[in-house]
C-alpha cells in the first residue's frame, strides 16, 4: 500500500498516528515513518496493520517478517 492509502484507511476508522504513537509510547514520527516505509518496526506495523483490519505484508509486501 501507499503511504497516503494507509494514512486514509487510518483516517476512516478514526485513527490518527498520534493515537497509535501514544499507546505504544513511541514518537510520532517514529509512526510517521513506519507509515512511509521509511522505517521497519514490527511492533509499529502490526498496530497499524491491526488497526486496519489489513495484515503487515499486505500493506508493506516489501519487508519480510
Amino acid at each position: 500500500m501507499q503511504p497516503n492509502e494507509i494514512r486514509a484507511e487510518l483516517l476512516l476508522k478514526g485513527i490518527r498516528p498520534a493515537m497509535i504513537a501514544n499507546q505504544l509510547q513511541v514518537s510520532r514520527a517514529a509512526v510517521s515513518n513506519v507509515i512511509s516505509g521509511k522505517f521497519k518496526s514490527i511492533r509499529i506495523q502490526k498496530e497499524i496493520a491491526q488497526r486496519i483490519d489489513r495484515t503487515v505484508k499486505e500493506i508493506w509486501p516489501q519487508w519480510t517478517i
